[in-house]
């Protein structure tokens, strides 16, 4: 099969950890539908709903099932378009998402093809490798930050504020404003004092009624805090937000937070243009800039999975699949 007509993605036909079922395919090349165009990738990165997607632990919410790809947020050019599709132009630079609670998973190979009204323009002034952490990581820093009324004087606890979400919150919360706190291990600190929160807290040394409340806001970006953490952590009318639902409280909170004196949320994250736009202004005007720790080459985007599975990765890791 002629190379031009083909392309590299990562893939896998059974659930199961990523090192035992990922495989490194050659596939022939996508074409494109009405709606949807055809982006080739030059930078994607990694999420914890990855390898959670792998394996297999939200089977029954996602689309996202195997055979298919791996992986959520990238950035890269279009290569082509599908008939009849406007408001892209090939050659233009866009950074997306796939959702897979609707399409199956597909970032982390050399071209995708994704409805047009996924993605968003990408300046030149941008790199690219930046602006592909913003669908997932970005968003949902802002849309926390939106749930927990972040503004101005906020007094905002971002717990395991080292990872992906973490130091987007952190860095999005202080570009809003807010006097931040940020939790981590003891291995973190340096990472967490580079991100300039302006109090840093070792999540291991204490309780968390040791760790400076009342806040305003908490946003908890392992879901590991309880009832009793977070009434030591704020005040009654404080807000917290979670990244992962908790059964059934998930279902009732809406119900229950009026009677409540803690507003408890889940983060939902919803797709919005208009938000990855909010980032990447901020991205292009230097005032919210993710910190990629780590850039590794697309065959060996099985090693930056593991890392993220095991909890070793800080900020962001980025699958370097083609030279922009």
């Amino acid at each position: 099969m002629d190379d031009t007509n083909t392309y590299l993605a990562w893939r896998y036909t059974r659930f199961g950890p990523v090192d035992q079922v990922l495989k490194l395919e050659r596939l022939a090349r996508q074409e494109p539908a009405a709606g949807a165009a055809l982006v080739q990738v030059h930078h994607a990165s990694i999420n914890p709903l990855d390898w959670k997607l792998v394996e297999g632990q939200f089977r029954l919410f996602m689309k996202s099932k195997p055979p298919c790809g791996v992986g959520t947020e990238f950035a890269g050019v279009v290569a082509a378009l599908g008939p009849g599709t406007t408001g892209l132009q090939v050659g233009q630079r866009v950074v997306g998402r796939s959702i897979p609670a609707r399409q199956r998973s597909s970032a982390l190979a050399e071209q995708v093809v994704s409805p047009v009204d996924q993605l968003v323009p990408l300046p030149d002034t941008v790199d690219s490798a930046l602006a592909c952490t913003l669908p997932v990581a970005g968003v949902s820093a802002l849309q926390m930050c939106r749930m927990a009324h972040v503004q101005r004087g906020t007094r905002v606890l971002v717990h395991g504020a080292a990872g992906g979400v973490g130091h987007a919150c952190v860095l999005w919360a202080l570009q809003l404003g807010a006097e931040v706190s940020a939790t981590g291990s003891a291995d973190s600190q340096p990472f967490l004092r580079s991100l300039r929160a302006q109090h840093l807290i070792d999540y291991r040394q204490g309780t968390a009624s040791s760790w400076g409340g009342p806040f305003d806001a908490v946003l908890d970006c392992v879901a590991r805090l309880g009832r009793h953490d977070l009434a030591a952590l704020l005040p009654r009318g404080g807000h917290a937000v979670a990244t992962l639902p908790r059964v059934p409280g998930v279902a009732f909170d809406p119900l229950l937070n009026p009677l409540r004196a803690i507003q408890r949320h889940t983060l939902m994250v919803k797709s919005s243009r208009a938000d990855i736009a909010t980032l990447l202004h901020a991205l292009e005007q230097g005032t919210f800039v993710p910190r990629v720790t780590q850039r590794v080459a697309l065959a060996d985007a099985v090693q930056a999975l593991r890392a993220s599975r095991g909890g070793h990765a800080r900020g962001k890791l980025v699958i370097e699949v083609r030279a922009p």
